[in-house]
C-alpha cells in the first residue's frame, strides 16, 4: 500500500525537475552568442550613381549580443534583417542616404560559424572580423543590436568605426558629397 504514494511521489517530481534545470530567462546559454555582419551598397537619394557620385561599399557589425530564449536560432537572422531595417536603413533614408543590401549579405557570426561558446569568443570572432573587412576595401559601421523595443538610431547607434579613404562616405546631410566627411 505504501508503493502507490511512493509512485505518485517519484511521478511529481519527475515532472518538476525540468523545470528546475531549464535556464531562467534572460540567462546566457552556450551557443547563443552572435554578432551580425551586413554588407551594404550606399547612394544618395535621387542621386544617379556615377563616377562623381560612385556607390559606397559599407558593412555594419553589431554588437555581440544573446539570443533571447523566445527566439529560436534559425529565426536569428530574420530578426536581425527586422530590426536593421528598421533601426538602421529607414532612418537613413530620412537623412537622403539609402542603404541598400541583399538577403546573402547579412551574416551571423561573420558567415564563418552559426554556434558561439561565449561571449569572449564571439568578440574574439568579431574583433578579428572588423580587422578582415579593413582588408576588402570599405566602410566599416558599428550598430547596436537590441532585442526589444527599439527607437531607430537612438537605440541602433550607427558609428563610423573605420573610414577608408578611397571610398565614398554618404553619412551626413542631404546633399553631401564624398568627402565631405
Amino acid at each position: 500500500m505504501h508503493i502507490r504514494p511512493a509512485v505518485f511521489l517519484f511521478a511529481i517530481i519527475l515532472c518538476l525537475l525540468p523545470c528546475q534545470l531549464s535556464r531562467p530567462a534572460g540567462a546566457a546559454a552556450t551557443g547563443d552568442w552572435f554578432f551580425v555582419v551586413v554588407e551594404t551598397h550606399v547612394h544618395q537619394k535621387a542621386v544617379e550613381t556615377d563616377s562623381e557620385h560612385p556607390e559606397e561599399r559599407r558593412w555594419y557589425i553589431s554588437n555581440v549580443v544573446v539570443l533571447p530564449a523566445n527566439i529560436a536560432d534559425y529565426s536569428a537572422k530574420k530578426k536581425a534583417g527586422e530590426y536593421f531595417d528598421a533601426n538602421v536603413v529607414e532612418p537613413a533614408k530620412t537623412r537622403g542616404i539609402l542603404v541598400d543590401y541583399f538577403d546573402d549579405e547579412m551574416q551571423i557570426n561573420g558567415g564563418s560559424v552559426i554556434r558561439v561558446d561565449s561571449r569572449e569568443q564571439a568578440e574574439e570572432m568579431r574583433t578579428k572580423d572588423i580587422a578582415d573587412r579593413k582588408e576588402q576595401g570599405g566602410n566599416i559601421y558599428s550598430f547596436e543590436l537590441v532585442f526589444g523595443p527599439a527607437k531607430g538610431e537612438e537605440t541602433s547607434k550607427p558609428k563610423l568605426i573605420y573610414r577608408n579613404k578611397e571610398q565614398p562616405n554618404y553619412e551626413g546631410a542631404k546633399g553631401s558629397k564624398p568627402g565631405d566627411r
